[in-house]
């Protein structure tokens, strides 16, 4: 089998957060066959998470709960990939 070339691009984090929120969207059917993008966009987002001290905190009826350092709370529905490590 030949191996395919690798290509890097450069995005930034709106345009980061609007690709996985379109790959998100769409579900396994986009994720799987682009799965070495979603996987860098995971690492990307959780990196940036980690910088900007997010915490995540699963509540009592299932809902996320992100806490980031100035206080700012957003409570939604989990991404798989948010508690698959928790």
């Amino acid at each position: 089998m030949t191996q395919l070339q690798t290509y890097t691009i450069t995005v930034n984090s709106y345009e980061a957060g609007v690709l996985m929120g379109m790959m998100e969207k769409e579900g396994e059917t986009i994720k799987q066959p682009l799965s070495h993008v979603w996987q860098q966009l995971v690492r990307l987002k959780k990196a940036i998470e980690k910088a900007d001290g997010v915490v995540k905190k699963i509540l009592p009826n299932g809902m996320l709960e992100l806490t980031d350092e100035d206080g700012n709370r957003i409570i939604r529905p989990p991404y798989s990939w948010e508690i698959e490590d928790n």
